[in-house]
């Protein structure tokens, strides 16, 4: 059950990924692999773990804020890493 979890979201993320990118851009397989990968992990975590719905929305949006003030900040180190 808890692997399909994974799964589920994992090709739910792979799909956005992959059709969100601009036409004739360049594949970038580490972008469309490991960033779906680690949200579906963390999608699974909060699953797994027992907290109540509004918790695991603060908590998204807390990583998201999180990830968003990351990136302004190392972006271009983050650029560089995944290009």
């Amino acid at each position: 059950m808890g692997f399909g979890i994974f799964i589920f979201y994992f090709f739910l993320f792979l799909i956005f990924f992959v059709f969100s990118r601009k036409k004739g851009e360049k594949v970038n397989y580490k972008v469309i692999l490991i960033i779906p990968a680690l949200l579906a992990f963390f999608v699974f975590v909060l699953s797994v773990v027992k907290i109540y719905f509004i918790y695991k929305i603060l908590l998204i949006l807390i990583g998201a804020v999180l990830f968003i003030l990351t990136y302004w900040h190392w972006g271009a180190s983050i650029r560089k890493w995944f290009g």
